[in-house]
């Protein structure tokens, strides 16, 4: 049989077949035949077919309604991931068992990050994530102190993403002293703030704001580390941010526009501690001649319920010349069970969104 034949039986197959899991209420006499000759077809091709028409078997594997039925083909997919000499094969193999939150397959995946392809590293990682599996943690952090951070690598960001996922505060100091350290490079300096801003607390705080006030950092550094105070809560920040924000609005124009970011993360975070001085931040960045600030103020300002936001989003909603501030303020307003609901315009916000994507 020709490997265009094995893919059309596949195509064949899925046209006819819901991928969503049903109920053994649900579940019929045909949903069992069609399950059947799905297996035999996946199992015959894993076993037989040529490597492209293998990985579309196991694509297809999330058709199989039957959860035993999809369960008995995944413990063949996780032997694959074991000792499959073909690397896209195997890549596959672990995306599968990670997308279908296949738990037996963990120890197969533990086992992969020691792969002598990256690739297959860097997927087990991702694989991992989706499966929340804290029993990788040791291991992840022992190969994470292997790498050299001062250089630019897939999978030291895929290890440090992994332990950001996995909430495992085991390695804060590490990641401060690499931060530090100007000598990491900026993927990894990057990828530790972000881990910080999910799993740090209070106790870097002077650290955060420390970055934050030093104007020799790299500007997205310091964003991020506003962000994690924001974040992170750490309310007592809030006078640090203030004091940041006004040395801004004192640069001349030039100057200021190339701490935009910075600013409107400073004021995203006071927006985070319900300060109410952020109201005034926000209600200044509405008046932008900048759609883009504007797009953002009218997204943070919406959380707040002060008499001046809902008179200024009916401004915005009215008269704003940018659709997409429009738009934005509408929704808000909405959300808030201001105005009624326009399906219309929920479905265009989506396909902003998506645009976006």
């Amino acid at each position: 049989m020709t490997r265009k034949s094995i893919t059309m039986i596949f195509i064949y197959l899925l046209s006819f077949s819901s991928i969503n899991i049903l109920t053994a209420k649900d579940y019929t006499e045909a949903d069992a035949k069609e399950d059947k000759m799905k297996v035999e077809r996946i199992e015959k091709t894993l076993k037989y077919g040529m490597q492209k028409d293998r990985i579309t078997a196991m694509n297809f594997i999330k058709s199989i309604k039957s959860e035993d039925m999809r369960n008995r083909v995944l413990l063949k997919v996780i032997n694959l991931i074991e000792d499959d000499p073909n690397i896209e094969a195997k890549k596959t193999a672990i995306t599968v068992v990670g997308d279908l939150k296949n738990r037996k397959a963990i120890p197969a995946l533990i086992k992969a990050l020691d792969d002598k392809s990256e690739d297959i590293q860097i997927a087990a990682c991702y694989a991992l994530g989706r499966l929340e599996a804290h029993e990788a943690k040791d291991k992840v952090i022992d190969l994470l102190k292997k790498q050299d951070l001062g250089m630019s690598s897939n999978l030291t960001e895929a290890l440090i993403i992994l332990l950001t996922d996995l909430k495992s505060n085991d390695i804060l100091d590490y990641a401060i002293e690499n931060i530090k350290d100007h000598k990491t490079g900026k993927m990894a300096r990057e990828r530790f703030m972000l881990y910080i801003g999910k799993v740090g607390s209070a106790a870097q705080k002077d650290f955060l704001i420390e970055l934050l006030n030093d104007e020799d950092e790299d500007m997205t550094i310091r964003s991020h580390a506003v962000k994690a105070l924001g974040s992170l809560k750490i309310k007592e920040s809030a006078d640090d941010i203030k004091k940041l924000l006004n040395e801004i609005e004192e640069f001349p124009f030039r100057k200021k526009q190339s701490y935009y970011n910075l600013s409107m993360h400073a004021v995203t975070a006071l927006v985070a501690f319900g300060d109410s001085d952020s109201v005034e931040l926000l209600m200044n960045s509405l008046r932008s001649d900048n759609a883009g600030v504007r797009l953002n103020a009218v997204n943070l300002i919406k959380d707040f319920d002060d008499e001046r936001t809902i008179d200024i989003l009916k401004y915005k909603m009215k008269y704003d010349p940018n659709e997409r501030v429009k738009n934005a303020a509408k929704k808000a307003l909405e959300d808030k069970g201001l105005i009624e609901k326009d399906k219309e315009s929920d479905d265009k916000s989506a396909i902003e969104d998506n645009a976006d994507e």
